[in-house]
């Protein structure tokens, strides 16, 4: 009887698990052809003394990989829609463009749950389910808090993140634990000298707050910031 009644847990288990899953994503319509290209893109994600020396990521045809072995610890590379929260109306846009360069306390701590979490969604895992698995690789610390002075640098020219506005604006975007509450910063909407960009998002396991600046990675002016951004 134990014996029947682990075989029948574990068939739940696994029915449970297929249909969680999808067939692989499709990611012909995310991927840039010339890896060159991908690379250049990335590089414009900060100014050239930090992309010229940073260790460069690609989008293979089963995640993100090393296309170039960087010097000082930074990592820049090119996320997709699909890297950010599942209840985002854009997360399957394939248009979004979003150049990152992350300093060494975010590329272990913010950048590798992301790129774990694209292996999910690539490999067809169900966005539920990736959000399960997420919440339990934060409390069994496979995943942990950004570590202090986590940040990344958004400031490409070329960014395209969302269709009504796609470059928006150039800024840095620094990670924090989210038992860190935004008004410790005096952080408020869009506007605002320093955005919570979590405050939408009651799931989010991290802080993350953009800072806009006054020029985009090749040294041009940025627009201003006004209401209607």
């Amino acid at each position: 009887m134990r014996h029947r009644t682990l075989t029948i847990a574990a068939l739940t288990l696994l029915a449970a698990r297929a249909a969680a899953a999808q067939p692989p994503r499709d990611l012909a319509p995310y991927r840039i052809a010339d890896r060159a290209e991908e690379i250049e893109l990335a590089r414009t994600g900060a100014p050239r003394h930090v992309s010229d020396s940073a260790t460069v990521l690609v989008l293979g045809t089963a995640g993100y990989v090393e296309a170039v072995r960087g010097t000082n610890g930074f990592t820049c590379v090119v996320i997709r829609s699909f890297g950010g929260s599942t209840s985002d109306p854009a997360f399957w846009n394939p248009k979004v463009r979003a150049p990152h360069c992350f300093n060494p306390p975010a590329v272990r701590t913010v950048l590798a749950p992301m790129l774990e979490r694209a292996t999910w969604i690539i490999a067809g895992v169900g966005l539920a389910e990736v959000d399960a698995r997420t919440k339990r690789a934060y409390a069994s610390r496979v995943f942990v808090a950004p570590a202090p002075g986590a940040m990344a640098y958004m400031t490409s020219p070329r960014q395209y993140l969302l269709d009504d506005d796609p470059r928006w604006l150039p800024h840095l975007m620094f990670y924090h634990d989210r038992a860190t509450s935004g008004a410790t910063f005096g952080a408020a909407g869009m506007t605002a000298p320093v955005i919570d960009a979590s405050a939408s998002d009651a799931n989010a396991f991290v802080l993350t707050l953009l800072v806009p600046v006054r020029q985009w990675s090749d040294g041009s002016a940025a627009p201003p910031l006004t209401a209607s951004r």
